[in-house]
């Protein structure tokens, strides 16, 4: 049998027989549903619930999302582990540099051109028994459009907790109190279901230290600020 037959024979056998070889990936399955969902109410102070996504870096964090759409005004909710290699830092250590880091990654997307104006009002901590909370206010510009945002941080057992409540930047929206209100409740919420979800939690050491992490920031925090 010449050779050119032969091939034209064999080939359509090896197209086949590679076909029935290869096996579609399997895609992951999909991530449960936080249990933390199911305690959120459906309105907190003036703000309602839209929902929550799950990071795309793979840790396992995720964000919620309230909204008042007449005000224009959004609260974000971040909850994601801290970095293995910053799990032995203090929490106020913790507390810190996470917040110091997210600055930092805001201001660098501010100097790519992501908004403009980006300005630090002020930045402090304040004591809640054990557990410490940074709070920072700020201005940018975004598509012209003046913003002013606050950024609250506090971490739990392993857990960093971030809370940034954005809106158009007026007088009242920078004297109304309910920002820090609606803040501190849903604080005591996470907290109380990450100690319902993990009684032990992950025992962070209080061992001091000098320096401060730099941990890079989930891309969901920078990009939706």
């Amino acid at each position: 049998m010449p050779i050119v037959r032969l091939a034209a024979l064999l080939l359509p056998l090896l197209f086949t027989s590679a076909c029935a070889t290869v096996t579609p990936a399997e895609e992951p399955a999909p991530l449960e549903e936080p249990m933390l969902i199911g305690t959120l109410p459906d309105t907190l102070m003036s703000f309602d619930l839209q929902g929550y996504k799950f990071f795309e870096d793979g840790s396992g964090g995720y964000s919620v999302r309230y909204s008042n759409t007449h005000k224009r005004r959004i609260a974000d909710v971040y909850i994601y582990p801290v970095a293995e290699e910053n799990s032995e830092l203090a929490h106020n250590q913790l507390v810190l540099g996470s917040t110091k880091a997210t600055i930092q990654a805001i201001g660098e997307a501010a100097r790519q051109g992501h908004y403009a104006n980006f300005n630090v009002i002020n930045a402090g901590t304040q004591a809640y028994g054990v557990r410490t909370v940074a709070r920072v206010q700020a201005t940018y510009l975004r598509q012209n459009l003046a913003s002013y945002t606050l950024l609250y941080q506090t971490e739990h057992q392993g857990t960093l907790v971030k809370i940034r409540i954005t809106m158009p930047d007026n007088d009242s929206n920078r004297s109304n109190g309910e920002w820090d209100n609606f803040a501190e409740a849903m604080f005591a919420r996470v907290i109380a279901q990450l100690d319902d979800t993990f009684p032990a939690g992950r025992q962070i050491s209080q061992a001091e230290s000098n320096s401060v992490p730099q941990a890079a920031m989930p891309d969901d925090i920078v990009n939706n600020f």
